[in-house]
């Protein structure tokens, strides 16, 4: 009777001790997963477009497109509205599709390690670059600290919270949609 008992106890001790290495495992994997930041390219496109940066880039080409008018070259001002047309096309597919913002994140790459810091993530990728995930990977949104690092209309911010809430345009759509 009394080896039963003991038999009992030792094989209950056995279950718990493997329920908590089991447990601490699984407390241990979740906490050694690889956080990544993901942002939505649109909403970072349509902040840096109502930015103070962007209307400084903009001052810029239509001070140049003046003086090329000015001068009477007629070569320049097709070269700068060809630019500009295609910066336009660039801009819609950045801001409604999934074109690439690289440029943009180029203008603010010194903040990008405090942002990391900041939201615990070892890497900063646009979402739509995501091509597979493991369980392994926790991914953490930091389209709004992106965001932040420009200095933005408020009208800008709105726009860029509601073209989260939109699934991106297709490449056909856009096109369909140019001048």
């Amino acid at each position: 009777m009394k080896t039963k008992l003991t038999s009992a106890i030792l094989v209950k001790t056995i279950l718990a001790a493997a329920l908590i290495l089991c447990l601490n495992l699984s407390a241990s994997a979740q906490t050694n997963r690889l956080r990544i930041g993901i942002y939505d390219s649109r909403a970072v496109a349509v902040a840096y477009a109502g930015s103070t940066e962007f209307a400084s880039k903009l001052k810029a080409v239509r001070a140049e497109y003046d003086a090329a008018k000015q001068a009477g070259d007629t070569n320049k001002l097709k070269q700068i509205e060809a630019h500009m047309k295609a910066s336009q096309a660039r801009a819609h597919e950045q801001g409604f599709s999934t074109g690439s913002v690289a440029e943009i994140m180029a203008m603010v790459k010194d903040a990008m390690p405090g942002v990391a810091k900041a939201a615990g993530v070892e890497l900063i990728a646009s979402k739509w670059e995501v091509n597979y995930q493991s369980a392994n990977i926790e991914t953490v949104d930091v389209t709004s600290q992106l965001i932040a690092l420009f200095h933005t209309s408020d009208r800008s911010l709105k726009w860029a919270d509601e073209i989260q809430k939109q699934p991106p345009l297709s490449r056909e759509v856009l096109d369909e949609h140019q001048d």
